[in-house]
């Protein structure tokens, strides 16, 4: 998989000016960017806020923190337009409950919940404590792809006290800003967008805004385990994707993402790839030095068309390098065993 650098983050930060200037720039610059009609704060005084903002995959991934906020929007979101991203996903972090109103529902989210916003409807959020929130910019394509809504998602709750939202909660709290900016593998981000659509998928069926998923059927199963003997069997195509495997079986993508889910006992497609390509990878290793197989030849043959990320996703797996672990392997057939680490040890045979 080749590597492409992600878009640099754009960073909005108070700390740089005088106390005096942080309100008004806030409010007045940035505030009139993104559209809010009505900006106010009750620690104007000592007002300060940080934002980051990230896009990965078709999400807009926005980091804020700081002072508490009373925001009113009349109009569509402008910072970016709600045709681009017509849902955001905010999820409340730290600080106290938070007043989310979208024309015909308003509901408190405590920290460690979500909610869904509407960037075409009018909004008004209020918080009266310190605020650090991540805001989730949905595409639409994404949306398209991945939620087939049954009503109105504004201002829609998600609690975290069980199923699949509060998966979802504690996977983007886990979620830092520093962790996403590093991440360069076009692979790596669509991990990150899936994992979020599918598990947001998943919260809005057991809320009944989207149809329920049933219990796997029997064809599930079945259809599970062709399809990753096809993954199998295509893992030199570094474009593998789900979507290429939707249209080989006849379904749609979110049918794959839901096979894999439940059937694969929530092991997402793209997950299952990236083992099915590191067990290859350790099985041709294992006889590199007899085959004369280079190690970016092994990679290329496993899906992987960039030598340094294949080094990189083997290391996070199995501790140790390619090189590593194939002269650990030729050592222990030679009777000189080299150790390895437990990760590596544990590699399929």
């Amino acid at each position: 998989m080749s590597e492409r650098a992600a878009a640099s983050p754009l960073h909005f930060d108070t700390a740089a000016l005088p106390q005096r200037d942080r309100f008004a720039f806030w409010a007045e610059e940035l505030g009139a960017k993104v559209g809010y009609t009505d900006y106010d704060s009750p620690e104007r005084q000592t007002f300060s806020q940080r934002l980051t903002i990230m896009e990965v995959a078709g999400l807009s991934l926005m980091r804020a923190s700081g002072s508490a906020v009373d925001i009113h929007r009349r109009v569509p979101s402008g910072l970016k337009e709600a045709d681009i991203y017509p849902l955001h996903l905010l999820l409340k972090i730290g600080g106290g409950a938070t007043l989310c109103e979208q024309q015909r529902r308003s509901t408190i989210v405590q920290p460690d919940e979500c909610v869904l916003i509407d960037s075409d409807q009018a909004l008004r959020l209020r918080s009266v404590e310190r605020t650090d929130s991540w805001i989730i910019g949905l595409s639409r394509p994404l949306i398209e792809r991945w939620l087939r809504p049954a009503g109105d998602l504004a201002a829609l709750p998600l609690r975290s006290n069980a199923g699949w939202a509060g998966a979802l909660s504690r996977y983007l709290q886990a979620l830092q800003v520093d962790q996403v900016q590093d991440i360069h593998s076009p692979f790596e981000q669509e991990l990150v967008a899936q994992h979020v659509m599918s598990m947001l998928s998943f919260a809005l069926s057991e809320t009944g805004a989207m149809p329920d998923l049933q219990s796997v059927a029997a064809r599930d199963r079945a259809l599970h385990g062709r399809m990753c003997g096809w993954i199998r069997e295509n893992l030199a195509d570094p474009a593998l994707g789900a979507q290429k495997m939707a249209d080989h079986f006849g379904v749609s993508l979110r049918h794959v993402h839901k096979v894999f889910a439940i059937a694969g006992r929530g092991t997402t497609f793209l997950a299952m790839v990236q083992r099915c390509r590191l067990e290859e990878a350790t099985r041709l290793l294992r006889t590199a030095d007899v085959s004369g197989l280079y190690m970016a030849q092994i990679g290329y043959r496993c899906g992987f068309s960039d030598p340094a990320h294949f080094g990189r996703v083997f290391r996070q797996r199995y501790g140790c390098s390619p090189q590593e672990f194939t002269r650990a392997e030729s050592s222990a057939r030679g009777g000189r065993p080299a150790p390895l680490p437990a990760a590596a040890q544990a590699a399929p045979r």
